[in-house]
């Protein structure tokens, strides 16, 4: 004989879509109590998520499927959330400076990493924002002391987009320069920079020395010593007769460098390259004495 026995309901009919998780009490015998809270008593719950920012639950599911609000300057609302990750502050808000506590990824097109593999736009607005926030790095290099990034580019999505307007394909790396376009700038902006390809760039690279001398300079017996390369350009009795010496044999080197490219490329770039003048007042290694 064939005897039916009533299905017992499943949790979520017999919890009406409502919230269930475990609290704090415990029965006579030991074993955690589970009680039932329905959405409406943990709708406008607050937590802290794990970079310390506030987020609040604004609409709510079922467990699984909560939407949060970040308490932040920007309120961005992230959906079809877990309520156990909120509990335990595992939700990621993008607007949260996890780059050297400046940083932040924003919501957009751009991906840091594709396969696992981080992207070039991302390399270089890493780089950047260590060069100028990381303390150890700025100890290490200390012509990055008083550099800045502009608050724009603290968001890795206007940075990127920056990063593609101005593409185009070399030969070897592009590399952010703040220095060719406006010499003596010390913030990396959108007006300041320049994609450059990185066998120019590296041609404008003022290495420190704690000589008081730019580099390629120095004091000998009986007067200033110029060099470019190790190749010896002559003996000068002024630091300035010196350096307008070495800087014009830097600059041949530049400007020919710069037609090698000249078809590659854009015309921006290579106007600032060839127009570039060396001043001794704005050498990171000069020091001048008589002041």
């Amino acid at each position: 004989m064939l005897i039916r026995t009533k299905r017992k309901p499943s949790c979520e009919s017999n919890y009406n879509n409502s919230f269930s998780l475990i609290q704090g009490g415990f029965s006579k015998n030991g074993l955690k109590i589970r009680v039932s809270l329905r959405g409406e008593n943990i709708l406008g719950e607050i937590r802290r998520n794990n970079k310390g920012t506030l987020m609040k639950i604004i609409k709510y599911k079922n467990t699984m499927n909560i939407d949060i609000e970040f308490l932040d300057d920007f309120h961005y609302i992230k959906e079809h959330q877990n309520y156990s990750n909120f509990k335990m502050g595992c939700i990621r808000n993008p607007y949260d400076r996890t780059v050297n506590g400046v940083g932040y990824i924003g919501t957009g097109k751009y991906k840091p990493s594709i396969n696992q593999k981080n992207t070039p736009e991302y390399n270089l607005w890493g780089s950047m924002i260590e060069r100028c926030y990381c303390e150890k790095r700025r100890y290490r290099t200390k012509s990055y002391v008083d550099c800045e990034v502009c608050e724009e580019w603290h968001n890795f999505q206007n940075f990127a987009q920056w990063y593609h307007d101005n593409y185009y394909e070399c030969d070897g790396r592009l590399q952010v320069d703040k220095d060719i376009l406006v010499p003596g700038n010390r913030i990396y902006s959108p007006d300041n920079c320049l994609l450059i390809p990185q066998k120019i760039n590296v041609l404008f690279i003022n290495k420190p020395n704690n000589r008081g001398l730019p580099n390629g300079i120095r004091k000998i017996k009986n007067g200033y010593l110029a060099e470019y390369n190790e190749n010896r350009l002559g003996v000068f009795k002024t630091i300035d007769e010196a350096y307008l010496a070495y800087t014009q044999r830097k600059k041949e080197e530049i400007i020919k460098v710069a037609n090698d490219h000249k078809n590659i490329i854009p015309s921006k770039v290579y106007n600032a390259v060839i127009s570039y003048e060396f001043k001794i007042e704005n050498d990171k290694n000069y020091v001048d004495y008589s002041v």
